[in-house]
């Protein structure tokens, strides 16, 4: 692309975001508004909207009035949610739930997969499920713009390649390009935690922040993190491992080769072996938190134990990041407990005041949707920044 034209494109795309972002966080605003809350010049607002316009991703809302006051009308500006729709789906080790969103990030169908052990079988499977789905939505598959995929494991974006997955016994599986072709619409793969963090970005928790760390809470310690409002992924693609910290030296061996990892310590899978070494008999943690909550001194030392090491380990990531927020989210079912009380505390215990002061701490749990909303995400991001 010429300098020139890049020097031209540039401006446009800094305000398209900036518009962008701010109806979806906004239910209506006006231009005015609009130039007000992002900072960019009246014209340059006017030209992305006036092309917003011309796309239907944007609508003209009946004129306000101006009070008796001399004047133009005040026009608000409204995303239209139904212009385009994305498909989502979570491939991973059980049932693979996917569904239809539209513009907003709102679920409009649901569907639920069993699980596939090879890329052919997910394939087939993903490929009937989209046809149920736009039955079931009355959706045309013209107005779906694209496929967001999350798949557990090392995911390489830029090429849509699941370089490897254990839970899925996957090595170098072209995923986005086998669901492009089969479904004919674009797609896009990335790894559970990035997605989340993007959906976090797009329709959650952090619409309104540029920079924050996204910790998930499940069978292993998952994050990701955005600075100055992009998803920072590392020189090789692979930032965000914090369940591979060493956080106890010469501990149990991790499934990466090494000992004492994070996972080994917090993550869902080493929780419930250590429960089941302990003589408890669980099948989730709200099982093992209520054993604590009773009393079982066996239960509390385990979730207070994996509570502190994810807690220092976040809390070097505040260090090292300076994020304003720190968003978990809990597949695991701890619910507001010992774990989630001990992370807190060594986070509080082991930051510096000024760190402390500045960053959020936020818990939620899962939603049933989240996975494969978030992998929606990607695609909606990816069709957005196409514009």
């Amino acid at each position: 692309m010429p300098s020139g034209e890049r020097s031209t494109k540039q401006p446009f795309r800094s305000a398209r975001n900036a518009v962008v972002a701010s109806l979806l966080r906004a239910e209506q605003l006006s231009r005015s508004e609009l130039s007000e809350i992002t900072g960019v010049s009246p014209a340059a607002i006017t030209e992305v909207t006036q092309v917003f316009l011309q796309r239907g991703l944007l609508a003209e809302l009946p004129s306000l009035s101006t009070n008796g006051r001399r004047g133009r009308p005040i026009v608000q500006l409204q995303l239209q949610a139904s212009h385009a729709y994305f498909a989502g789906i979570s491939v991973g080790e059980s049932a693979m739930p996917m569904v239809l969103t539209n513009l907003r990030g709102e679920v409009v169908a649901h569907h639920s997969l069993p699980a596939c052990k090879t890329p052919t079988d997910m394939v087939k499977a993903t490929s009937k499920a989209f046809q149920e789905l736009l039955s079931a939505s009355q959706i045309p598959r013209s107005r779906i713009h694209g496929i967001g995929i999350t798949v557990s494991g090392i995911v390489d974006a830029e090429e849509g390649i699941c370089r490897y997955s254990a839970a899925l016994n996957w090595r170098d599986v072209p995923v986005a390009e086998l669901l492009a072709k089969a479904l004919r619409i674009p797609a896009w793969v990335d790894n559970d935690a990035n997605a989340i963090a993007v959906g976090e970005k797009f329709f959650g928790r952090a619409r309104e922040m540029e920079h924050f760390s996204s910790i998930v809470l499940g069978r292993t310690i998952g994050s990701a993190h955005y600075m100055h409002g992009t998803l920072y992924r590392g020189y090789t693609d692979s930032a965000g491992e914090i369940g591979h910290i060493s956080v106890v030296p010469k501990g149990i061996p991790c499934r990466c080769g090494r000992s004492g990892c994070l996972d080994t310590v917090a993550g869902g899978f080493a929780l419930r072996d250590a429960a089941k070494s302990a003589g408890l008999h669980i099948r989730t943690m709200r099982d093992l938190e209520e054993m604590a909550l009773h009393g079982n001194t066996k239960a509390a030392k385990l979730l207070r134990n994996a509570g502190t090491c994810l807690g220092l380990a976040v809390a070097s990531l505040v260090h090292l990041n300076n994020p304003q927020s720190v968003l978990f989210t809990d597949f695991e079912g701890f619910g507001n407990g010992v774990f989630r009380t001990a992370t807190r505390q060594a986070i509080e215990n082991n930051v510096m005041a000024r760190f402390l002061g500045a960053t959020q701490i936020l818990f939620s749990d899962a939603e049933r949707d989240l996975l494969p909303r978030s992998a929606a995400s990607i695609a909606a991001f990816e069709y957005l920044n196409s514009l």
